[in-house]
């Protein structure tokens, strides 16, 4: 009897060891984490909004939804203007977004500038932040008349309380500098984007200048978000190549690749390592497809998992 009820015990025990395991494995394989991939989507399509607004005003263009506090007659020059966002902002992740984007440029020409964004009563929707301004970013008109604009983490402002704009005392160095890094070559692939801790945007106007609806912004680049805390750290790594965002669809990219990867290292349990590499597709069905996933993320292989662009 003693034999019997030891058997049942271990039996017991067994099959709540099994339980635990099976639970943890199951909470380990998921989805790959892509709220640092539409992060960097929404901050690049207010990015190429705000800076084609720009250089249409500066062109001569005039825009229902601008208003320019400070205009240029010569150049060089600094210009202040105000975006209203509102219903007719094609870019919407959510419904009710309203407010103002107040752009201060140091202009070189009509076709050159160094810009600084300042969101005001206006929140783009993201899952890791709340976008504040954006300061410092060199845009330029190319030879085929398309519009480059590069930025890199250290230009995104997450501190709610710095409403400072572009100080328009920057030095000639300072200057060539900013422009400088629109000559940057891009990454050939996902594997080098991430790397780079920097993103660039090719804005196309389709020859329309004055008409904001039919832009397309074509983004390449990458970074990578750290969290440390006392038992656990998290490195998501994020890349992007030819990712293009079409003003037909706010639900997802068009076309393009992407990549992340993710270590998170947490204190008495297996480590996670997960990598995905991702294909967005013409259907506006906010979704991407998932071509090669390996560790943690192997359970997306070939399927299309949702992008959660657009908040209710």
């Amino acid at each position: 009897m003693r034999k019997i009820f030891i058997l049942v015990i271990l039996s017991f025990t067994l099959i709540i060891l099994i339980s635990d395991s099976c639970k943890e494995i199951e909470e380990y394989f998921h989805d790959p984490e892509l709220e640092s991939i539409t992060d960097a989507i929404k901050t690049s399509a207010i990015i190429g909004y705000s800076v084609s607004t720009a250089m249409s005003v500066m062109e001569g263009y005039q825009l229902p939804n601008v208003r320019i506090k400070t205009g240029c007659r010569d150049f060089p020059c600094v210009s202040v203007m105000l975006i209203r966002i509102d219903e007719t902002y094609p870019y919407s992740f959510a419904s009710g977004e309203t407010g103002e984007i107040i752009v201060a440029g140091l202009w070189a020409d009509e076709e050159t500038a160094i810009l600084t964004l300042l969101l005001t009563d206006f929140n783009v929707h993201t899952s890791t932040f709340r976008l504040k301004n954006i300061h410092t970013i060199p845009v330029i008109r190319t030879f085929d008349g398309k519009i480059g604009v590069a930025f890199a983490g250290i230009d995104i402002n997450l501190n709610q309380q710095s409403d400072a704009l572009l100080e328009f005392n920057l030095l000639t160095q300072e200057i060539e500098s900013e422009f400088a890094r629109l000559d940057s070559p891009l990454p050939e692939n996902e594997y080098v984007a991430v790397e780079e801790n920097a993103w660039f945007i090719e804005i196309d106007q389709k020859n329309t200048p004055d008409d904001l609806w039919d832009d397309s912004f074509t983004i390449t680049g990458g970074g990578q978000l750290a969290e440390v805390t006392d038992n656990t750290t998290e490195v998501i790594q994020q890349g992007m190549v030819d990712v293009m965002l079409d003003q037909i669809c706010a639900a997802n990219p068009v076309e393009g690749h992407a990549l992340v990867r993710i270590v998170n290292i947490e204190d008495e349990k297996f480590p996670e390592l997960g990598t995905a590499i991702l294909e967005f597709h013409g259907s506006c069905d906010g979704k991407a497809d998932v071509l090669l996933a390996t560790g943690a993320y192997i359970g997306s292989n070939g399927r299309s998992i949702r992008l959660n662009m657009q908040n209710d």
